[in-house]
């Protein structure tokens, strides 16, 4: 039977995984790239995405790309929807931390019915993003298109003024380390890479600086100010 499955529980988190990786990187999603985001061994996640094959939520050919079907990607988005409006809850109302907004919003969005999440969000006012700056898809499953950038794709060996945008998904240890300094959406920095590329960039905001490794560059999606990319777009004298 197909949609046996519940919605909580495994099954959410992998259609989640699915539909955040495709968003978020806009590259083929693989067994081994979905294990990485949810820790598990491969072998594990080849069963499970088998089951969701099986239940008409994904696509998945041997040696080959997972995506979501029409099905799935409507029930991923709801999910994603209730997982989103959750973190806000979490952090707004009961002022928990960013390290422990997404375990507890996994273990609360299977049992959150529609009425639940409607009156959440006219509890605090219809927020469009969640606490990571990740915007929230809409009843119908329309969602704000991204047009922000990795962070690391904005790291130039000069200084350069980068606004953050969103926090991806990460290990709690690096959401810690980015909440306990500041770095959240919003949150204007000057930043300079290494001599050797993007890989450790220095980082200075209105309230810290310091240096910033692979982990937590990649954990940022940032954008330039305006008047940023109107300087970079500006041909240099040796263009010319």
């Amino acid at each position: 039977m197909r949609g046996k499955s519940d919605r909580s529980g495994t099954r959410a988190r992998y259609l989640r995984a699915i539909w955040s990786l495709t968003e978020s990187d806009h590259v083929p999603v693989t067994i081994t790239g979905l294990a990485r985001a949810l820790q598990h061994v491969p072998g594990s996640v080849s069963e499970q995405v088998k089951r969701l094959v099986g239940d008409g939520l994904i696509e998945h050919e041997r040696y080959k790309s997972v995506s979501l079907t029409p099905e799935g990607r409507l029930e991923a988005v709801q999910v994603v929807r209730a997982n989103r409006i959750l973190r806000c809850f979490l952090h707004d109302i009961l002022n928990l931390p960013w390290s422990e907004l997404a375990t507890n919003a996994e273990a609360l969005e299977g049992s959150s019915s529609p009425r639940f999440l409607q009156r959440i969000e006219a509890s605090l006012d219809q927020p469009t993003h969640d606490p990571y700056g990740q915007p929230i898809p809409t009843p119908g499953g329309d969602i704000e298109p991204l047009t922000d950038s990795p962070l690391g794709q904005l790291v130039h060996s000069h200084r350069t003024p980068v606004v953050i945008t969103r926090v991806a998904d990460a290990p709690v240890e690096i959401l810690t380390f980015l909440d306990e300094r500041n770095l959240r959406p919003g949150t204007r920095m000057q930043i300079r890479g290494s001599a050797t590329g993007s890989h450790v960039a220095d980082v200075r905001t209105a309230q810290w600086h310091g240096t910033l490794f692979p982990a937590g560059i990649g954990a940022l999606r940032g954008s330039l100010p305006e008047e940023t990319e109107q300087l970079l777009a500006q041909p240099s004298a040796m263009d010319t």
